[in-house]
């Protein structure tokens, strides 16, 4: 089986592209620069042009599964997490479903679920990442919905939590964000979930246990 990785070349995708071989996963790593490609070309993973704000649908041949961890980036305005976010992540989520695709990972983010609570800077991002998730939910496709909260870049300790009550902060590595990924590729029973994530003492391969 084959995952179509769209965000690659974002922190966590070059992540996820760099740990393939550990996960036994083949990938498709999406670009639209393919001067990109060599960042992200290894033993389990091809590189395909694809832009989500343009043309992607052939990335999509021949993949069974896929990962959305696409992200307009905190240094853009609102019309680009409008274009990304939103648009590209509902054009994925559709096109998708036109091929069948098995599985479809969303990477999401904490509070999306009541994005008027959050920092006014940041509402926007959480009501486009709000309406992407319930398209997802509402789609015909296996799906996941991993919601990480505030991204750091320490290497990854392989526990998370679920529960964000009991978590000591709103933290969490991207490496663990990457590793919650490919468990949730592995494991038929995340289909169908909704996983908050921040970093804890859970081991990831536990989280989606029943």
């Amino acid at each position: 089986m084959k995952t179509l990785v769209i965000g690659s070349h974002g922190k966590i995708g070059r992540i996820l592209c760099r740990k393939a071989a550990v996960y036994e996963l083949p990938l498709r790593a999406m670009v639209r620069d393919t001067a990109q490609a060599s960042e992200l070309e290894g033993p389990a993973v091809e590189v395909v042009a694809g832009d989500l704000e343009g043309d992607f649908a052939e990335a999509l041949e021949g993949c069974d599964r896929v990962v959305f961890t696409a992200g307009s980036g905190g240094h853009t305005g609102g019309d680009k997490t409008l274009l990304v976010d939103l648009y590209g992540a509902i054009r994925a989520i559709e096109q998708s479903e036109a091929r069948g695709i098995e599985h479809f990972v969303m990477v999401s983010a904490l509070r999306t679920d009541r994005p008027l609570e959050g920092p006014p800077a940041m509402r926007h991002y959480f009501v486009a990442k709000k309406l992407a998730d319930d398209r997802l939910r509402a789609s015909s496709i296996p799906w996941t919905i991993l919601r990480p909260g505030r991204l750091t870049d320490t290497a990854g300790s392989g526990r998370v939590t679920t529960d964000v009550s009991r978590a000591s902060g709103f933290d969490i590595s991207r490496e663990n964000v990457a590793d919650c990924i490919a468990a949730a590729l592995r494991q038929p029973s995340a289909r169908g979930q909704v996983v908050d994530l921040l970093d804890g003492d859970q081991p990831i391969g536990e989280i989606f246990a029943r």
